[in-house]
């Protein structure tokens, strides 16, 4: 961390910000505050984001996170509250994102991708659950499952009816009767 602590500074008339994903909210907060004074820090951190957002005395993290694509409607909510100074509201709304967030990232992280189109899938912003090279069945149906719950909690489900009925058909392609 140092080394590249001291290769931002070093160039710091040259870089806007940094874009880490440590996924430990310490480390994350101690890099923040080792950066000069004008360097931002871009939180990947799609476990802690909730508390890196809204920072401390001393700094907070900018957010650019695979999650807000997912939970968009309850992210540009919670940023608002941030931005109106309700701290409490900013951290009601998030609460419900963080377990949906954790299970989407979980290893093998690099399939995250597939939980984001399954979202984007249910929310009906588009026709069908096909990736590029099969990536739509990375996961298991179970995973799925979970996730569908999670967004169900979390109030990320658009049109409640379109998001079961997609879900049904989800599960009929994996031989589960619903």
């Amino acid at each position: 961390m140092q080394t590249a602590v001291t290769v931002i500074n070093d160039n710091a008339a040259k870089i806007d910000g940094v874009k880490v994903s440590l996924l430990d909210k310490d480390e994350e907060i101690l890099m923040r505050r080792h950066l000069k004074p004008g360097i931002r820090m871009y939180s990947g951190d799609d476990f802690n984001y909730p508390e890196l957002i809204a920072g401390d005395s001393e700094g907070y993290s900018d957010a650019l996170l695979g999650i807000f694509d997912a939970i968009a409607p309850a992210a540009w909510a919670a940023l608002a509250a941030l931005a109106a100074g309700d701290k409490a509201r900013y951290h009601e709304l998030f609460a419900p994102t963080v377990p949906l967030s954790r299970h989407l990232f979980r290893a093998p992280t690099r399939f995250y991708k597939t939980g984001v189109v399954f979202m984007a899938w249910l929310n009906g912003h588009q026709q069908h659950f096909i990736m590029v090279g099969g990536q739509q069945s990375a996961r298991h149906i179970l995973h799925f499952a979970e996730a569908f719950r999670l967004a169900d909690r979390a109030g990320l489900l658009r049109d409640p009816a379109l998001a079961c009925a997609r879900m049904r058909q989800l599960l009929a392609t994996h031989g589960v009767d619903a």
